[in-house]
């Protein structure tokens, strides 16, 4: 089976990790007899984002995750993964060969992708806690791995439910040729604002230990999780994605904005992707996480 090594991000940092497992008193755990505890595992929503229409299949380490392949633009629910220190791996259809495989956790600090040095990041999955794994499309291949198109992305997924009457949304850019852009309602009110390829609206940046290499791969590096925003709840809500230089709306491939539901209680990631100036142009997905 041929490795492709790909360089992406690991989007959790440790003190993140520290804080969510003593806020969850996982001592609790050491306190049931070894033969009683159940297994821990890492829950993981893997959402195909990919440019190609081809379906994928996820894989940690050699263990493929999903029962089926999975269409562009779907996701699976949460499945138990491996934690720690992950190995992904994807591959297209029926064969062998990985389109993308990237370890998530084992390194001492955040270094970034370069034309002939790996991205890698300290931070894997948490045992019992909710992750999105995106594959998506990359901005640029690098001369390390000139047929690598693919990229992988981890973050975390902060499930506490919204007060009475919201919900939770974030929006994240997955098309490697559009520019900065905005979620806007159609009445003119901003949701989310200035989201480059490869981010999430309202993202924070992680410092990086070395400084930025030159020949940088653009895009999907070392930032932190993408943080959901509460919005309001409603029906035949029609969104907009605007770029966010100039404000013209940029024109959708399928209607999936035009009357969006919000319930109330549920999370949502909203997305983009395709490309602006080719097939299949730019689409929008809302994946729901409860």
């Amino acid at each position: 089976m041929k490795h492709m090594r790909i360089y992406k991000f690991p989007i959790l940092f440790f003190a993140l990790a520290v804080s969510l497992f003593v806020s969850c008193k996982k001592t609790d755990y050491l306190d049931i007899n070894a033969g009683d505890r159940p297994a821990l595992s890492a829950k993981v929503k893997f959402i195909n984002a990919r440019q190609s229409t081809l379906a994928v299949n996820f894989w940690d380490f050699t263990r493929k995750v999903t029962a089926t392949a999975l269409q562009r633009n779907t996701a699976t629910g949460y499945l138990d993964t491996q934690f720690g220190k992950v190995q992904f791996n994807l591959t297209e259809g029926t064969e062998a060969s990985y389109k993308a495989s990237y370890i998530f956790g084992g390194s001492a600090n955040f270094v970034q992708e370069t034309n002939s040095a790996s991205f890698a990041g300290p931070n894997g999955p948490i045992a019992n806690f909710a992750h999105s794994l995106f594959t998506v499309k990359k901005r640029l291949t690098s001369t390390l791995n000139p047929g690598n198109i693919d990229s992988l992305i981890l973050v975390y997924d902060d499930l506490t439910l919204p007060v009475s009457g919201k919900a939770k949304i974030r929006f994240a850019n997955f098309s490697p040729d559009a520019p900065k852009v905005d979620l806007t309602y159609a009445a003119g009110t901003e949701i989310f604002t200035a989201v480059a390829y490869g981010n999430f609206g309202n993202q924070t940046i992680i410092p990086y230990v070395s400084g930025k290499a030159p020949a940088v791969i653009e895009g999907l590096t070392w930032k932190t999780l993408g943080p959901f925003k509460e919005v309001d709840a409603g029906t035949n809500l029609s969104l907009l994605i605007k770029d966010n230089t100039t404000k013209v709306t940029i024109p959708l491939t399928n209607n999936t904005l035009n009357a969006a539901t919000f319930e109330a209680g549920k999370i949502y990631t909203v997305y983009v992707n395709g490309t602006v100036g080719g097939a299949p142009g730019i689409t929008a997905t809302i994946i729901t996480h409860n």
